[in-house]
């Protein structure tokens, strides 16, 4: 309880007023995928906790990591949401800190979240895991160390000489080391690689595109009209031609099963034209 000490006397609206402004005014989701080092969605198994921390240090809400849905989220978070910030409440626009908790209780600090409008959803990416950096032409990207420490042992045994390159593409099949990573694909095999093994599009109906999956692992889809300075955007998919849309598919959550996987794409409305290219998230 909030003590107030005041020179004068204080009416009993302006007291309730104030009391007023603390009460939660809503709930703002956030709804996320935490993945592993090899960049597999995690499961239930993990039994790990993710919390979403005031910078008082106040766990403001908690969840345990569950099975991934079929869009590969496999975390909601529920922060209660106050006019102004308390012990258990967050403000809109406030950043919490999110710490991951393993069962035997070792924390990792993850990313920060940010804390968006009542009654709305955000999404985010975590990875439960310590990373190196690597830059390259002003491109940057965090590769787990225990991924680096593995991808090195194959370099030694194939008699592939330096650093683990994620930018260099090893086995020459145009698709660069951390993207084979990210699509669960060998870097040192150019037949092991994400692509798309078939393409339909009839008129006015769904495009439908079909691709090898590696279970654990989630896929989208960018299109772009034209391929003369191309600018990609994010495509909603379906799973089925009656499903609706999502902003990303996870054919399996078995990171043992591989197998072929059909998504389907809205048409651009009015296009005469449109490209598409598969993503491993």
């Amino acid at each position: 309880m909030c003590k107030l000490k005041l020179a004068g006397l204080m009416t009993l609206a302006a007291m309730n007023a104030v009391a007023a402004a603390n009460f939660p005014v809503g709930t703002h989701l956030i709804n996320g995928t935490l993945k592993d080092w090899q960049n597999k969605v995690l499961t239930s198994s993990a039994a790990v906790t993710i919390q979403a921390v005031a910078t008082n240090g106040t766990v403001i809400a908690s969840t345990k990591v569950a099975d991934p849905t079929a869009d590969g989220y496999n975390f909601l978070l529920q922060i209660p949401l106050s006019t102004t910030a308390t012990d258990s409440t967050a403000a809109i626009s406030n950043t919490l800190n999110c710490v991951l908790v393993q069962e035997s209780g070792l924390s990792l600090a993850a990313t920060p979240l940010a804390v968006g409008d009542a009654n709305a959803v955000s999404t985010v990416s975590l990875e439960f895991v310590n990373v190196k950096n690597y830059t390259k032409d002003g491109q940057t990207v965090n590769v787990p160390a225990e991924y680096v420490d593995t991808i090195a042992a194959w370099m030694e045994a194939l008699g592939i000489e330096g650093d683990y390159d994620p930018f260099a593409d090893y086995d020459n099949d145009g698709v660069s080391n951390y993207a084979e990573y990210c699509a669960g694909t060998n870097p040192f095999d150019e037949t092991d690689k994400l692509a798309i093994t078939a393409y339909s599009a009839p008129q006015n109906a769904l495009h439908s595109i079909s691709f090898e999956y590696v279970g654990g692992h989630v896929y989208g889809v960018a299109t772009t009209l034209s391929l003369t300075n191309p600018e990609w955007a994010t495509q909603p998919v379906k799973k089925s031609e009656t499903d609706v849309e999502h902003e990303q598919v996870m054919p399996s959550a078995d990171g043992d099963d591989v197998g072929e996987a059909t998504i389907f794409v809205v048409p651009a409305e009015g296009a005469t034209s449109q490209f598409f290219k598969l993503e491993a998230k």
